[in-house]
């Protein structure tokens, strides 16, 4: 299949690579360096949600500048702002100036993620469009499995500012990367106009109150959002206070990444064949029997078991939702669609990880982990009932 991609594409994914490469080895230990600021685990939830918050208001904004300026040129405008994100992540004084670098990468994400999974579903072999989702995602996955134990043995052989600054330089070469594609097209700036994001939005808006299948696609999506946003911020604190090493932190996460690949490549050929009702529904109740599982036993075993199990859900999940949401809009907005449904942009998920953190705080240290457990259970149970009717009666939105 990788012979049939367009060269733009292949570009482009190579300069993911490098920018996933950098998130991946500064997201897990995000929290560790916030607390190494002078920050608290309550502020750790506060700096997630407003990363959550700056996604949901800014990727539908992302995905309709998508739309208007082209694909290629917006991923290489989104790739600036990305660049100067990681900057201040690694000259970043204290927690507080982390959270301006947040709201600056979330700005340059917004742009990135939308316009190139409208690129991806634009450039997909016909039929195959799950497993053209499955290539990237497992393409993206190998970042995953690089960059936490890179992280792991650079804060062992350095310190922890050591993995920002690294990858504040792989955000750099990924920013080169992005400018390539676009040199030469035309930056359609004249289309960029106010009104017709009033007009999309508009559209999008009355296919979602519509009760059809992008109404119950967004509810099932927050849900999982919102789910996932509860503990996911404080997995990799829950590991350090069982006595979990940065290396080996590093470890799990990339022994994660590597079953999500091997899932995400094989699972997504099933949801071709099966149908993605089966692999969403199956995620959301893996991952909750995960979760329930890690907080009744957080021990060591138990740990890389979790990882196992998530990735599974995640792999199955993904490529599935990717597809759902592909085939039930046209192209005209499909950057906004994405953009939208990216962020699930429910007002709902946008404070579930200071919920989390405060949870955390003043309940158990398990109670976050137990409330996404029960949305990704919620999750299942309505992608598996409502869903399969939706999708008969389903026509794309134009």
């Amino acid at each position: 299949m990788w012979q049939n991609l367009p060269r733009d594409l292949k570009v482009l994914l190579y300069s993911t690579i490098l920018a996933n490469i950098s998130t991946s080895m500064m997201q897990p230990f995000m929290p560790l360096y916030i607390l190494a600021l002078g920050g608290t685990v309550a502020q750790v939830g506060l700096f997630f949600t407003v990363g959550s918050l700056s996604t949901a208001v800014l990727r539908p904004l992302g995905g309709w500048f998508s739309d208007s300026i082209g694909r290629v040129q917006a991923v290489a405008i989104g790739g600036v702002f990305s660049f100067a994100g990681f900057l201040i992540y690694a000259l970043s004084p204290n927690w507080q100036t982390l959270m301006v670098g947040t709201v600056v990468i979330s700005g340059g994400r917004s742009i990135i993620g939308p316009s190139f999974q409208s690129f991806i579903a634009e450039s997909a072999p016909e039929g195959q469009t799950a497993q053209t989702f499955g290539l990237v995602n497992g393409i993206f996955t190998s970042c995953r499995i690089i960059g936490p134990i890179l992280a792991g043995w650079l804060i062992a052989r350095y310190e922890l500012w050591s993995i920002f600054g690294v990858g504040a330089v792989f955000g750099g070469l990924a920013m080169v990367l992005r400018i390539l594609p676009a040199r030469g097209r035309p930056f359609a700036w004249h289309n960029v106009q106010l009104r017709e994001l009033g007009h999309g939005l508009h559209k999008l808006a009355i296919a979602v109150g519509a009760g059809g299948l992008l109404t119950w696609l967004f509810i099932t999506d927050s849900l999982r959002d919102m789910g996932i946003q509860s503990y996911e911020h404080l997995h990799t604190v829950l590991l350090e206070t069982r006595g979990i090493g940065e290396q080996e932190i590093g470890t799990i996460f990339s022994f994660s990444a590597v079953i999500y690949l091997l899932v995400s490549l094989f699972g997504a050929r099933l949801v071709d064949k099966w149908g993605p009702v089966r692999a969403l529904a199956a995620s959301g109740f893996l991952q909750a029997g995960a979760l329930l599982v890690l907080v009744m036993a957080p021990e060591r075993p138990i740990f890389w078991l979790f990882a196992l199990l998530s990735a599974v859900a995640l792999g199955l999940g993904d490529p599935a939702f990717d597809t759902f949401l592909a085939q039930s809009t046209s192209a005209k907005t499909l950057g906004l669609t994405f953009g939208l449904f990216s962020s699930a942009i429910s007002i709902l998920s946008t404070p579930m990880p200071y919920l989390g953190s405060l949870l955390w705080d003043g309940v158990w240290f398990g109670a976050p982990f137990v409330m996404g457990a029960l949305f990704l259970t919620l999750t299942g149970v309505l992608t598996w009932v409502v869903l399969p009717k939706k999708v008969v009666s389903s026509q794309p939105v134009s």
